[in-house]
């Protein structure tokens, strides 16, 4: 009978161990809440996802979804005595509990196949770590495990249109050799962990950042530096050197805790440049290569922001899993000479059906030829427009045309030609459009493009009202808007330094 009073222990918390064994002391303490590692918008597919993946098991049994957890794993056990596959089987021994998506009984060889379904396009290490978790409770359940098995998402497949095909879209993977092959290796991990189990019966565990095998890659992302390394609040601005990981840790144990305590002998010359600019308070500005990046900028420039969604179900024919489709886009056009500024956008409110077309039909009608365009980090807006055009080939004129009118204004952030005190490292553009304008994404109701992606994914899985599609799709335009807006502005005071320095 399982004690219910047992702490119990289950795959996500392994692998947390794995990635840091503080964090999951701290988090099976209740000292810290455990991370979300829910993504946006990846539960509006799972469920297509998944039964595409059960589909390939006609003769799989499920369990009642309305059975209690203590019962799921009681019919679980009752399905396993009768020998019978099963899908999201619950297993447990000792301490030790887990789900796995599908228990498959090989009669042949009586015994058992585990089963993992991701929809990703390729196998990381916490897969594989999941199988030997897996493997661990199934053994301690004396079952016989044969091998593992994976379904995941073909990367290169092209969606024709119509139902999906699960045997193109799919990819069914047997990693047994591979598993079998970094046996010692997850073993070893293994063990660890376990010996940690036995060390820390009973205790409080607070682990210091400064231990002779840390498991703490950076203090940015650590869950509670009040445990791991006290004094680290006081000492942040050490971590936001650019290029600074590593290095960081290093300052830190050296009692370093602000910009200025840091040495220039350990500093690179970019860093150098943020400390300065954090001691005197004043914008760094590299008047020279500004002159070379700007000097084949046309008299009118565009600014152009799209926002996409990237389903992992295609939804359009010639698209691919992943693919960016999109479906918004905000359009500043800068005349310098009439100092005038056009504001052109389209957004794509026929919500099942392509928006490709559409959006770019009428990209080719606003965007002047023959004009600059910045966007910030302009791969994706380049992408956008070439991947459009090898779909629909009457956009490859447009393509070639404007291909080369592309300049990333998200550059001299990144190469620190300018920098202001109040990017703390960052180069973003939410982080910099406060720095140099009145502007700020912080009173939107949409403020990231992930949110963006989830919120017209939501609107194509009809999981809105009427009343809520409408306020869903002008938040989405005044997000996008602001982003094109904040690259005119950005632009602007370039420009404006140039001219003054």
């Amino acid at each position: 009978m399982f004690d219910q009073k047992v702490n119990i222990i289950t795959k996500s918390q392994y692998l947390q161990y794995l990635r840091c064994k503080n964090a999951f002391h701290l988090i099976r303490e209740g000292v810290v809440q455990k991370p979300s590692t829910s993504s946006y918008g990846g539960y509006l597919e799972w469920g297509d996802f998944l039964q595409l993946c059960r589909n390939q098991f006609p003769d799989g049994t499920s369990l009642d979804k309305t059975l209690e957890k203590e019962e799921s794993f009681k019919k679980t056990e009752t399905l396993i005595l009768e020998k019978k596959s099963i899908f999201h089987a619950h297993l447990r021994f000792n301490e030790f509990v887990s789900t796995v998506e599908y228990l498959e009984y090989d009669s042949e060889r009586e015994g058992w196949i585990l089963w993992d379904f991701r929809p990703i396009g390729s196998i990381k290490q916490d897969i594989l770590r999941s199988f030997y978790f897996y493997k661990q409770v199934a053994e301690g359940m004396s079952l016989k495990i044969l091998g593992y098995k994976l379904i995941r998402i073909q990367t290169k497949f092209v969606y024709p249109g119509g139902p999906i095909n699960p045997e193109d879209y799919l990819l069914v993977e047997d990693i047994t050799s591979r598993m079998e092959s970094e046996m010692g290796t997850r073993e070893e991990e293994w063990n660890s962990f376990q010996e940690e189990l036995k060390s820390t019966i009973g205790q409080s565990v607070r682990y210091s950042f400064f231990e002779a095998k840390p498991s703490c890659r950076s203090l940015k992302t650590c869950l509670s530096p009040s445990h791991c390394a006290k004094g680290k609040e006081t000492a942040k601005e050490i971590f936001d050197f650019r290029d600074s990981s590593e290095l960081a840790k290093q300052w830190f144990a050296s009692g370093y805790n602000s910009y200025e305590s840091v040495p220039d002998s350990e500093l690179s010359p970019i860093q150098k440049i943020q400390k300065e600019a954090h001691i005197t308070g004043n914008i760094y500005f590299d008047r020279k290569p500004f002159e070379t990046y700007l000097s084949n900028a046309t008299k009118s420039v565009a600014f152009l922001d799209f926002e996409s969604i990237n389903p992992y179900i295609p939804l359009y024919p010639q698209t691919r899993p992943f693919q960016h489709i999109p479906y918004l886009y905000s359009l500043h056009i800068w005349d310098s000479e009439k100092n005038t500024l056009t504001h052109k956008t389209y957004l794509h409110e026929d919500i099942g059906s392509d928006p490709r077309i559409p959006v770019m039909s009428q990209l080719q009608k606003d965007l002047p030829p023959g004009i600059t365009i910045f966007s910030f980090n302009d791969f994706f807006e380049k992408l956008i427009i070439q991947e459009s055009a090898e779909a629909f080939p009457e956009f490859l004129e447009f393509w070639e045309r404007v291909k080369s009118m592309f300049i990333d204004l998200a550059l001299p952030f990144k190469k620190l030609w300018i920098y202001h005190p109040g990017q703390n490292g960052k180069a973003s553009l939410k982080e910099i459009l406060p720095c140099f304008s009145t502007e700020s994404h912080g009173g939107l109701s949409i403020r990231e493009g992930q949110d963006a992606n989830y919120q017209y994914l939501r609107l194509i899985k009809k999981q809105v009202t009427a009343e809520e599609k409408k306020r869903v799709l002008e938040d989405l335009k005044a997000y996008c808007k602001l982003d094109s807006y904040g690259l005119f502005l950005i632009y602007r005071m370039l420009q404006e330094r140039l001219s003054v320095i």
